[in-house]
């Protein structure tokens, strides 16, 4: 049961290499690793003082689509002299990772409560709002597991208050899997092992992997729910179609660790039961609802 524990530590984000298109048409990043949808606001023409993308954060997304990290900071740096949120949230990411910067928690903090401070619940572009609410879940992050190198101490009980808000009103994976793993182990929140599955549920339909994972792990190990080789298996081929190697390579690993302690009889079940799961919950179908299409 060691990899549970690894489960839990897991960052409760994604952090892949992010990609956004350069018309505010686009949600950006979010559509390629957050599969949710904003509550639906009020239509109407949004007041934006700031152009949502500006000439230096078009050059800075291409830089940092193409690994050219130390330009893409530079370039958002301007972007955000400038009051760009969007900036901000990508120097948050860069500053969180080490991506051409020294890694540093507190920068991270900083920038995305600048997002975040920006928050406003009758929010009328999705594009923004889906920018906001992700910044809002790195902060619950920081106050669930703290920041020793940043001076910031872990406040589970802030942090599980953030994710039952992001969840609840948005339905935003992440905060629905950070839930989950707390419920089960009492982090922030009375100990519900039974509420617990019942959140890791609802980022699995949402075809996060981290609690894919983790539901296999539970499945694999017996712990919370009866011991299934094959749904654990199936768990597993899940978590592997949702993540992409460079974010989450320990899922592949895995996955390739429990297939070959199943047999040739289990494996083709689990395989078929994932792909009734991926028919009712496909992951490019998410991922397209994500970008509005």
């Amino acid at each position: 049961m060691g990899y549970v524990g690894l489960c839990v530590a897991m960052a409760l984000v994604l952090t892949s290499p992010l990609y956004a298109g350069d018309s505010t048409e686009d949600p950006g990043p979010l559509a390629d690793f957050y599969s949710y949808l904003p509550a639906t606001p009020d239509l109407r023409i949004p007041d934006i003082s700031i152009p949502f993308w500006t000439d230096d954060l078009k050059k800075a997304k291409r830089a940092y689509k193409n690994g050219k990290y130390e330009r893409a900071a530079r370039l958002f740096q301007r972007a955000s002299d400038d009051g760009n949120i969007v900036a901000d949230w990508y120097l948050g990411h860069m500053y969180r990772e080490g991506r051409g910067v020294r890694q540093d928690d507190a920068a991270a903090f900083t920038y995305y409560s600048r997002v975040a401070d920006h928050y406003d619940p009758d929010e009328a572009d999705n594009n923004r709002l889906r920018i906001i609410v992700d910044a809002m879940v790195r902060i619950a992050d920081y106050q669930r597991t703290g920041a020793a190198n940043a001076g910031l101490s872990p406040n589970p009980q802030a942090a599980a208050r953030a994710y039952l808000k992001i969840a609840t009103v948005y339905g935003h994976p992440a905060a629905h899997y950070a839930l989950g793993v707390m419920s089960i182990t009492g982090q922030g929140v009375k100990e519900n092992p039974q509420q617990g599955l019942k959140w890791l549920m609802a980022a699995a339909r949402k075809r996060y992997a981290p609690a894919e994972a983790y539901l296999g792990e539970l499945y694999w190990a017996g712990k919370l729910v009866r011991a299934d080789r094959t749904r654990a298996v199936m768990w597993y081929i899940l978590a592997r179609k949702s993540a992409r190697p460079e974010e989450n390579p320990e899922i592949f690993d895995r996955a390739l660790q429990l297939e070959a302690n199943v047999g040739e009889d289990e494996r083709i079940e689990a395989e078929a039961r994932a792909r009734v799961w991926d028919g009712q919950y496909p992951v490019e179908g998410r991922r397209r609802a994500a970008r509005g299409n």
